[in-house]
Order: structure tokens, then C-alpha cells, then sequence
């Protein structure tokens, strides 16, 4: 029943499903429509002024200066995890456990268990381990002569978005515990403990670690024909990690040994290694932020590449998955600044806090995340729009503020389900469309949504 239910969802998206960059496109004409006609904050104005207003929202946070370094925070997260995946021991382990897999249902189970793992860890390593090894083992099976259904593996890979935000590089929480964050003078430093390590965060990700890949087990259809092979190894011929340029042979001897030496890569490593174990033994799991975490996959992906090279090679093959982010992001913060100038996501936050109580205001906060994050898929971005809403809400219903930034959490991980932007170096690695997985990752959303709104009205 799982089965044909997915095969259903994945008939509908291949037929529904725009490319996301259609899709930031449609939604930006989509929430100018709203903002024009419903924005309290434009309401006021006659018909011209409301165009300038709304224009002059959207450009400001078009290429904001504090938005545009979280975007570049956001590209390193995800070069950096490339990189990271990319190196030899890595690559070993990965292709290690191909090789022990005896099933089709299984491969998906063993796919899905290790993208959510990885992200829970990083997510921008989630993102790319997840596809590599949907990707080996998809290959695995085509070199055997084995059948298996290949865009399932691909949605099973792209499952770590479903629990990236109740892991260690969860943008909110990490967010709420810098000394500086912008909501700082409201409601303080939170700490990670009260957030990733509370014990509201350990059930509700616990039981997804189970749940994701199970359904993706049963979700592999049984019958060989209805399966689509993998069909990328055949044009790749042997596979190759990265492409290292060959160094040139006019180069001075001293030069041709700085960029193909371990040695460098060993000395520079432990330095930053050093500074990274002065940085956690003084703060701890308090230090975690999108910061720390980019500069300790810096270091492990200097210190498990042979060369210089090898390392500059790999966050070059990274920087071609960042291209989504570069291009969509700022349609995405052009969105945000219409929602922002038009007043809608303070009616959108308050039509929820109207019919909340404290005790179902987590459960609504987790919807509206899951609303918004189609219009704004980041939860830094998210916590940005939503956060001082929230707050005023903590304050008139009683709720304690890291309950309602979990709920957010979830919510933006949550509707990443439907939400294919963060998908795009996976379809890029995997030689995938969207629309080949968005309806299996649909029947994830179907089946974790309700679960997870139990969990937050009973913990």
C-alpha cells in the first residue's frame, strides 16, 4: 500500500513539479499579488504608492548586506561538506557499506539512515553524503546487474532535510546561542542544551531516525519492472572522486612541492585543529554555530585530502552545487522584504497566535514555519522574520521560548519535503529532475506532519 501510494505522488509530481527556479519565480509573483491586494501595512496607500512601497521592500532585502552573509555562510556549509564527502576516507566508507547491502528496500533504509545522520551532524555534509551514496548505491546495483529503483534512492538521499534543523548545525538554535543574536535583549542567550540536546528535540528527531527510513524501505517496489535503473555510471565510464588539474610543468620545484605535498595539509590542519579545541574547551557545545561548524569542515576537509590541490579541486566540484544559492537566494530575500514591507508575515504569525493557547501555540508555530518556508527556505531567514513575532506571542501565552523555536525548527524541516531548493545539488550529482522525487519526499510529509504535532502537544 506505501508503495503504490508513492508511485501515485511520483506520477503527480512529474507532472506538477516546476524547476525550482520557476518555482521562487512564480511564488515572488504569487506574494506580490498578496502584498498588493491584502498587506495591512499597504492597505492605506492608493495604488501607486503601494507598488513603489513594495518595490523599494522587495530591493532592500533583494542583496542585504546581513542577509547576503548568511547566504555566503550558507554556500561554505554546503562547499565545505562537499569537500568533506569528497575526500578518499570518506568516499571508502561510504562505498564500504554499498557493498554489504543485500535488498532493494534495504538500500533505501541504509541511503535514508545515513543522509539523516549526516545532517544531523551538518547539514550541508547531509546534502552531499546522502547523494553520493544514493548515488554508489545505485551504481552498485547497476554493476551487479541488479534492479533497483533509482529516484527512490535519490528522495531516500535528500531525507536529511526532513531532521537537519534538530541537529548540531540547526540554524535557530545556533542562532539563539551567540552572545550577539538579534533577539538577544528579549530573550537572552539559549543555549543549546535547552534546544538540540533538550529532551523534546531527542524524541521527536529519535523517532524520525526511525520512522524516515523505514517508510523508505517500504516504499521500494517489488516488482523489478516498475523500477528505473541507474543509468549514470554508463556515461561516466570510471568513476573519478574530483578532477585535479596536472600542475604545470614550468613550475619551480619549490612550487610543484607547496601544492602537491601532504605536508601542508597536515601542518595547516593542526593549527586550525588547535584553535578549534581551544574554541569548544572553552564554550563547549554552547561555541556550535554556523561559524565554528564551517571552520571545523574547513579543517577535517584539509586534513583528509592528500594535497593542497586535491582540497582546492574539491571545493571548486563543490562550488557548482552553490549555484542554486547564489541565483535563488536573493529572489528568496526579495520575497522576504515584500512579506516584511506589506505586514503579511506579522498577519500570518498573529491569525495563529489568535487561535493559539500555550499549549497549541508550538503545534501552530510548527505550521506557520511549514507555510513560510515556502516562501523563505532557510530557517536563519525564517527565525529572522518570525523570531520578534514569536516573542511578543512567548510573552502574552506563557510559552517557553525554546519550545517555540523548536516548533519553528521542525516546521522549516519539515515542509523541505515539498520544497525542492535545497534538493539541487543532489539532482545535480544524482543526474536527477525534482519532479522525480518530490513525490516520495511528499509521502514523508504526509506521514512525519501529524506525527510530530503529537509530539509537541504531549512532551
Amino acid at each position: 500500500m506505501i508503495a503504490k501510494l508513492g508511485k501515485v505522488l511520483h506520477r503527480w509530481s512529474d507532472r506538477f513539479v516546476p524547476d525550482p527556479f520557476v518555482l521562487v519565480l512564480l511564488l515572488t509573483i504569487l506574494v506580490a499579488g498578496a502584498a498588493f491586494f491584502v498587506g495591512a501595512e499597504v492597505s492605506h496607500l492608493n495604488p501607486m504608492d503601494r507598488v513603489t512601497h513594495l518595490a523599494q521592500g522587495w530591493f532592500s532585502q533583494f542583496y542585504d548586506t546581513g542577509l547576503m552573509k548568511f547566504a555566503m555562510q550558507m554556500a561554505i556549509v554546503l562547499i565545505t561538506g562537499h569537500a568533506l564527502a569528497m575526500a578518499s576516507p570518506v568516499r571508502r566508507g561510504i562505498r564500504a557499506l554499498t557493498r554489504v547491502v543485500a535488498t532493494p528496500g534495504a538500500a533505501a533504509f541504509v541511503v535514508a539512515l545515513v543522509a539523516c545522520l549526516a545532517s544531523l551532524v551538518q547539514w550541508g555534509l547531509g546534502a552531499i553524503a546522502g547523494a553520493f551514496m544514493a548515488r554508489e548505491m545505485g551504481r552498485a546495483f547497476a554493476e551487479e546487474g541488479r534492479a533497483i529503483h533509482y529516484p527512490l534512492l535519490g528522495a531516500a538521499g535528500y531525507a536529511g532535510f526532513m531532521v537537519w534543523h534538530g541537529g548540531l548545525s540547526g540554524t535557530a538554535p545556533l542562532a539563539v546561542a551567540e552572545a550577539d543574536h538579534f533577539l538577544a535583549d528579549t530573550i537572552g542567550v539559549i543555549p543549546v542544551s535547552e534546544t538540540l540536546f533538550s529532551s523534546l528535540n531527542l524524541v521527536v528527531t529519535g523517532s524520525l531516525l526511525v520512522i524516515i527510513p523505514v517508510l523508505f524501505w517500504r516504499l521500494m517496489p517489488r516488482d523489478p519492472e516498475a523500477m528505473t535503473g541507474f543509468e549514470l555510471w554508463q556515461k561516466e565510464g570510471k568513476d573519478r572522486a574530483i578532477d585535479v588539474p596536472e600542475m604545470s610543468p614550468s613550475a619551480h620545484p619549490v612550487i610543484r612541492l607547496f601544492e602537491g605535498t601532504r605536508l601542508l595539509n597536515l601542518v595547516l590542519g593542526a593549527v586550525m585543529l588547535g584553535v578549534l579545541f581551544q574554541y569548544f574547551g572553552e564554550r563547549g557545545f554552547d561555541g556550535w554555530n554556523l561559524d565554528s561548524i564551517n571552520l571545523l569542515f574547513l579543517t577535517l576537509g584539509i586534513l583528509l585530502h592528500p594535497t593542497p590541490r586535491s582540497y582546492a579541486a574539491a571545493i571548486a566540484d563543490g562550488a557548482r552545487g552553490a549555484a542554486g544559492i547564489l541565483l535563488q537566494f536573493p529572489f528568496y530575500f526579495g520575497i522576504l522584504g515584500l512579506l516584511i514591507a506589506s505586514g503579511l508575515i506579522a498577519q500570518i504569525s498573529a491569525f495563529f497566535l489568535s487561535i493559539s493557547t500555550t499549549t497549541t501555540y508550538p503545534l501552530f508555530t510548527f505550521l506557520s514555519a511549514g507555510v513560510v518556508n515556502f516562501f523563505v527556505p532557510s530557517g536563519g531567514g525564517q527565525w529572522a522574520v518570525q523570531g520578534p513575532v514569536m516573542m511578543e506571542a512567548i510573552d502574552a501565552l506563557g510559552v517557553e521560548p525554546h519550545r517555540a523555536i523548536m516548533a519553528l525548527s521542525y516546521g522549516d524541516a519539515w515542509t523541505n519535503m515539498l520544497q525542492p531548493f535545497w534538493a539541487l545539488p543532489l539532482l545535480g550529482i544524482m543526474g536527477l529532475k525534482a519532479r522525480d522525487i518530490i513525490g516520495y519526499t511528499g509521502l514523508i510529509f504526509l506521514v512525519t506532519g501529524p506525527w510530530i504535532m503529537f509530539l509537541l502537544l504531549v512532551l
